[in-house]
């Protein structure tokens, strides 16, 4: 336990890396080992911006995914600091794309509803996956 109170200074939660502290959500993750020019035991720290227990997990899950693509594919090393700017950017772009989201709730249906906006995420990631696969040229022989 931190500080006077009983309550704990950082809670974690169901996704993986994301924290809470007071009202914002950070998402903070350790540096793979295969990114030679990091410091071994390093994290990346990352507010988030929001503090919407949602939102949050939906951006903290795919900074995860980023992180074990980025793993995985790896080719060039990365310094913590590209690393770093590859996360900001990505949660930039996932905040707007909730926005966005949230905007459209509002205008066509019942922005207090979070069963239609999870359903109206869930169609947009279906569109960009959807969009995702047809920029990949498929041969079929």
């Amino acid at each position: 336990m931190a500080g006077k109170g009983k309550t704990p200074m950082a809670v974690r939660h169901d996704v993986e890396n994301l924290i809470r502290r007071g009202n914002i959500f950070y998402w903070r993750a350790r540096v793979p080992i295969s990114f030679a020019r990091c410091r071994p035991g390093s994290r990346l720290s990352l507010s988030l911006h929001c503090s919407d227990h949602k939102k949050a997990q939906v951006i903290g899950r795919k900074l995860n995914m980023l992180m074990a693509e980025l793993k995985m594919r790896s080719k060039e090393p990365m310094s913590k600091q590209q690393l770093q700017k590859l996360c900001e950017h990505e949660r930039d772009v996932m905040l707007l794309h909730l926005e966005d989201a949230a905007i459209a709730a509002r205008r066509y249906g019942r922005p207090a509803d979070i069963e239609e906006l999870e359903l109206d995420l869930e169609n947009a990631w279906a569109y960009k996956l959807l969009a995702c696969s047809a920029s990949v040229n498929i041969d079929p022989n």
